[in-house]
């Protein structure tokens, strides 16, 4: 038996450091610059950061291993936020699964 998960909203589930946050800074400016621009941080990984997906594999991975640990006869993948799970019964997939969760 299998299972396959999809985290949702992954990357915007890895809080930044606050220290960090300032580095991912961005300005808006306003329609027709009838006010000044605005300047924002992002607070959580962004999508499109060269990084972010490597950080993403990194956090799952962290976040997986005790599971991978616990049942060394299942089969747990993982690319970015997406997971495969597999295991020798449907009641060991079940408690794999719920694990994960």
């Amino acid at each position: 038996p299998v299972i396959i998960m999809d985290i949702k909203d992954c990357f915007f589930s890895i809080p930044l450091d606050k220290q960090d946050s300032k580095r991912f800074a961005f300005t808006l400016p306003s329609v027709n610059l009838q006010e000044p621009a605005r300047r924002y941080q992002w607070t959580v990984l962004p999508q499109g950061m060269k990084n972010s997906p490597t950080i993403c594999q990194m956090t799952v991975a962290a976040a997986i291993q005790g599971v991978r640990k616990d049942n060394p006869t299942a089969v747990i993948l993982h690319y970015m936020d997406d997971l495969l799970l597999s295991a020798e019964t449907p009641e060991k997939l079940e408690i794999v699964a719920m694990e994960v969760i």
